[in-house]
């Protein structure tokens, strides 16, 4: 793998990477004068296909397009830092938030990461919902609790028209005797997913509310 690597990046760095290569080859019993006399790697001979890897990757790329919608609708600049307040979720969401940590303040810009103690009241915040996590920015300091209610009514309607949509389809006997059964499966998923965010704007919503 790491002569293979070496080989992908000669174009970038070519002096290191024929240095390194040097050393390494002749470990392998690869024979040549050149690192740039040799086969550029081809994905093809390199499969993954690790679906926990994967599924991590998807859930990190939500949290952080989350986040950087609710900065977008709050018109918080790009250079400013934001506290991430994390409610509910599951074991696996505690354990990703944890491997993951370093990478959401960086792509998110978060000064600060916390759990909301169980039971605990949060404070008013703009929230996202990935799967059974919320997300919470509290909004001291970045947007009035006006503009939230309206952001948060707009997102209500937008995915309760997903749900109404999910729902047209999975209730047309035609849809889910024809559709391949992979496909009316992830339309199951899409409206129990949908379900279960707008749970959590609903709640945001009557927090703001009160």
């Amino acid at each position: 793998m790491l002569e293979a690597l070496l080989r992908a990046l000669h174009p970038l760095v070519p002096f290191v990477t024929e240095e390194i290569w040097h050393h390494v080859a002749p470990k392998l019993g690869i024979e040549g004068v050149s690192i740039s006399l040799q086969a550029y790697p081809e994905p093809a001979a390199y499969p993954f296909d690790d679906a926990a890897a994967c599924a991590d990757i998807d859930w990190l790329q939500a949290v952080v397009s989350s986040l950087r919608r609710l900065r977008s609708e709050m018109n918080v600049a790009p250079s400013k830092s934001i506290a991430l307040l994390l409610d509910g979720g599951t074991a696996t969401d505690r354990q990703r938030v944890a491997r993951h940590a370093d990478s959401i303040g960086f792509l998110a810009r978060t000064a600060s990461q916390q759990w909301l103690a169980a039971g605990g009241e949060p404070p008013a915040a703009s929230a996202a919902v990935v799967g059974e996590l919320t997300l919470l920015v509290p909004l001291a300091g970045l947007v009035d609790l006006d503009a939230e209610r309206t952001r948060l009514a707009k997102e209500i309607k937008r995915v309760e028209g997903e749900i109404g949509k999910c729902r047209g389809k999975l209730g047309n006997d035609s849809f889910v005797a024809n559709a391949p059964p992979a496909v009316v499966e992830q339309e199951r998923q899409r409206l129990a997913d949908f379900t279960t965010e707008l749970n959590g704007l609903r709640q945001q919503s009557e927090r703001l509310a009160g």
